[in-house]
């Protein structure tokens, strides 16, 4: 989830893993349902605005599929961190923060 490094300097507990409250049944669930998901065939199907932001670093999900997710999906932008890891949210946040607010500051807003 995190650098070695940045680790070493933050000392836990950590929870981007999910609630700590969550039942190790839930959690198996949860990790069950995950593995089984499979949305690709829709991907083409989203017509929101859509940021894929990924680490390159990232030993859960190859950085790899960033551009795959971004070819995908229509309009898509694309943001990779370079060093990050999964949990780029927390341990890039100066980086990831202004990433997504740069995103929505050129989402047009709905008219409704």
């Amino acid at each position: 989830m995190y650098t070695p490094g940045w680790l070493a300097e933050h000392r836990g507990p950590h929870q981007t893993v999910g609630d700590p409250a969550m039942t190790a049944f839930a959690r198996r669930r949860h990790l069950a349902a995950s593995a089984e998901h499979d949305a690709w065939d829709v991907l083409p199907t989203i017509t929101a605005p859509t940021l894929v932001v990924h680490g390159t670093d990232d030993v859960f999900n190859p950085a790899a599929n960033a551009p795959l997710l971004g070819e995908r999906i229509p309009g898509a932008r694309v943001e990779l961190i370079p060093g990050a890891r999964h949990a780029y949210f927390e341990e890039f946040r100066e980086i990831a923060g202004p990433l997504v607010v740069s995103f929505l500051s050129e989402v047009p807003t709905p008219r409704g």
